[in-house]
């Protein structure tokens, strides 16, 4: 059958190709009939049916709801192929390439059913559904494109279970559910994508994935949600969202250059995952704080965290490795949740930490932890610089603590405290208070300051005890 609007005599030119090459289709929709798909007398449509071959289109609107398959299709600015739904606007087979073209409407823009598709210079938008859609077993590239929600509540890039994708210098703007939704694929990898407006930029269900360069802007639920899942993270940025990144059932996370600012609730939220951190920024986190660790286990390498409504850096039942970290700032309504580091069950290693002006506590470790502290300065927390209750036991060497609020170090509930080379200066309510009648054990290997610690019955070990004058 003829394409629609043709005749027979617009069928493509059967001439065979030239030196190996595909002979290329010319179409324009404001031709006249009977052209033979040459420069000179292109044809009006697509033809009917899978379209095979290499098209170039000039610029007009044209029927979507094609198939291509093996097939290259050439555009330019003002190129649109459009559909209604219940339609896709373009399905693909086999090795299919799409450049400068508009995809505009139909159910799904495309569904890339097998083979690998390669869109370049698109434009994708309208669309009731997925702006596209991969299968399992079929690959996608998008490239220097941009795809736009119309409607809410619907997924930009969809990957379905064994799909493989890459996407690179792509923007989504509006406001998709998830604009790239990925679950079990085979491959992700998404560079340089810029995402404005979406509920959540990624969320990841499974499979591996490779993220280097995302910026995820003005959402309401995580930035980046990973579940189950190996994930590569180099230079991802969030603003505002519910999370910069939240992580859990699995998790396994890589992640270097992560900026978080400005979340409703926690700057990272990292469940029962595993991984390493480096050169990690967060600003202005919510009630949850900056970066928070459940059932985990990870190294972070290059913390900052400023300002925020809640706790620096929040641990529960976590195994946690934490080197060259800053805070600053961090304060809370009520002073438990001001303190820059809390560590609640679980253990934590925690090495070059600096804490500036806190409205808690520089360092808490509670609900039986074991701490190490190294190598750490606190100055200006409301409370004390450290912490340890709740039958924690905590070994500090090489700390030095100034000008908190409340005593210099405070030992309660049952708590063990081991403090080596310690540093005290003017801080208010003296360098320690340990409170012996809870049970609480102190032992102290060498202490400096203009305040030392006075003995007492549950305090044990050599220092030059100074008096407050």
């Amino acid at each position: 059958m003829p394409p629609s609007g043709t005749t027979a005599r617009e069928q493509p030119a059967s001439s065979a190709p030239d030196a190996g090459l595909v002979p290329e289709v010319f179409i324009d929709a404001s031709a006249s009939p009977g052209g033979d798909g040459s420069r000179e007398r292109p044809l009006r449509a697509l033809p009917e049916g899978p379209a095979r071959g290499r098209f170039s289109l000039a610029a007009g609107v044209y029927p979507g709801g094609v198939v291509l398959e093996d097939a290259e299709l050439s555009g330019g600015p003002a190129v649109v192929l459009a559909a209604t739904p219940p339609a896709a606007c373009v399905r693909t087979r086999g090795a299919v390439r799409l450049d400068r073209v508009q995809i505009q409407g139909g159910a799904t823009g495309v569904v890339v059913e097998g083979g690998r598709t390669v869109l370049s210079g698109v434009s994708i938008s309208g669309q009731r559904g997925p702006a596209v859609e991969v299968n399992a077993g079929a690959e996608l590239a998008l490239t220097g494109s941009t795809v736009q929600a119309s409607v809410s509540s619907v997924p930009g890039v969809r990957v379905l279970p064994g799909g493989k994708a890459e996407l690179s210098r792509v923007q989504f703007q509006g406001p998709f559910q998830r604009a790239v939704d990925a679950r079990s694929p085979a491959a992700l990898r998404l560079s340089d994508l810029r995402i404005q407006d979406a509920v959540t930029g990624l969320w990841l269900s499974g499979g591996t994935a490779v993220v280097e360069g995302m910026e995820v802007r003005g959402g309401r639920g995580p930035g980046v949600y990973v579940a189950g899942a190996t994930v590569q993270l180099r230079d991802v940025s969030v603003g505002g969202h519910e999370y910069g990144l939240l992580t859990g059932d699995g998790a396994r996370i890589d992640g270097r250059g992560i900026r978080s600012s400005g979340a409703a609730r926690a700057g990272l939220g990292l469940v029962k995952s595993k991984g390493t951190l480096e050169d990690v920024h967060v600003e202005s986190a919510g009630p949850l704080g900056g970066v928070q660790l459940v059932s985990s286990e990870f190294r972070l390498r290059g913390l900052e965290v400023q300002g925020g409504r809640s706790s620096g850096l929040v641990t529960r039942d976590a195994q946690v490795t934490l080197e060259n970290a800053t805070f600053r700032g961090p304060s809370g309504v009520d002073p438990i949740d001001g303190d820059a580091v809390q560590i609640r069950g679980g253990t934590a290693t925690l090495g070059g930490v600096r804490v500036q002006d806190c409205s808690g506590a520089g360092v808490l470790a509670a609900e039986a932890s074991t701490v190490t502290l190294t190598r750490a300065t606190v100055t200006g927390a409301k409370v004390a610089g450290v912490v340890v209750e709740t039958e924690a036991q905590l070994t500090g060497t090489d700390v030095s603590v100034e000008r908190t609020a409340g005593p210099a170090v405070l030992v309660t509930e049952r708590a063990t405290a081991q403090l080596r080379a310690m540093t005290t200066r003017g801080n208010r309510d003296g360098a320690l208070w340990a409170e012996c009648s809870q049970g609480v054990k102190v032992e102290i290997d060498g202490w400096t300051g203009d305040v030392t610690p006075q003995r007492a019955p549950c305090v044990h070990g050599t220092w030059v005890v100074t008096p407050r004058r």
